[in-house]
């Protein structure tokens, strides 16, 4: 891993054990936490030479005033104009002295669509858990290459199961779909969309093979899970009404 990209890991990790001392709660979001969550296959992330930027957090709602005196007190400024956007949904920092972006997401992410993150920080640690993970990724209408290729990588690792939480819980994923039309749909036409990526991403017979299999098994109990009846009619209407929340470029990519 690039020096550059070590001294991101390296600051996020001390600041997610940091924070825990002072009894606060973070958790690693996006592409560092999908390179901390995928050790077994950090070459194919480094063969994308995708530079860390940033740190991207979740926290919990409860801890607003924690949070930003104990970033403060490190140095870091927060930007008062997206708190105020995005009504405390949101804490922007900067690093006084690197110019480095810290983001704190509380209780959720809503870009594309919403995923409660509230009652699920502490199921893993440093990061969201992979379930979470993919979640987050998936959930762009607008899905990069480089979104792709962490996803793929993800599924690689982890297993489809909801007996560990090192693993992607299916029936969880199924119950938030099964609740959302909208979400079901961006979900579903990008896990499609990774069958076709998996050669393109580097990955050997045996490992594309895994991943493919990976992606039938989660398909499967997506589909399978009862939907209600609010969620039958929206699928009748279908893409003819926007079915997602619009989101700058800049926030897609985390």
């Amino acid at each position: 891993m690039p020096v550059e990209n070590l001294y991101f890991v390296d600051r996020a990790t001390e600041m997610v054990a940091s924070a825990r001392d002072r009894g606060i709660t973070l958790r690693i979001l996006g592409s560092l936490a999908y390179r901390l969550h995928c050790p077994a296959n950090i070459g194919f992330f480094e063969a994308m030479k995708r530079d860390l930027t940033d740190i991207d957090f979740a926290a919990k709602g409860e801890h607003r005033k924690e949070i930003r005196e104990y970033l403060s007190n490190r140095g870091y400024i927060i930007d008062k104009d997206v708190m105020a956007i995005t009504e405390g949904k949101r804490y922007a920092f900067t690093d006084s002295e690197t110019g480095m972006n810290v983001d704190v997401f509380f209780d959720e992410l809503f870009f594309c669509h919403q995923i409660p993150l509230k009652n699920r920080l502490d199921l893993d640690y440093p990061t969201i858990t992979p379930t979470d993970l993919l979640l987050e990724k998936m959930q762009i209408v607008e899905i990069n290459p480089k979104d792709i290729k962490d996803s793929l990588v993800l599924l690689l690792e982890h297993p489809i199961t909801r007996a560990t939480a090192d693993a992607i819980d299916p029936a969880y994923i199924a119950g938030l779909l099964a609740a959302d039309w909208g979400f079901y749909y961006t979900f579903t036409t990008n896990l499609k969309r990774l069958v076709g990526e998996i050669t393109k991403a580097g990955f050997n017979e045996e490992a594309g093979a895994k991943v493919n299999a990976r992606i039938d098994e989660l398909m499967q109990v997506i589909d399978q899970a009862p939907k209600n009846t609010a969620w039958k009619l929206r699928s009748r209407i279908g893409t003819r009404i926007k079915w997602y929340q619009d989101v700058a470029e800049k926030a897609q990519t985390f």
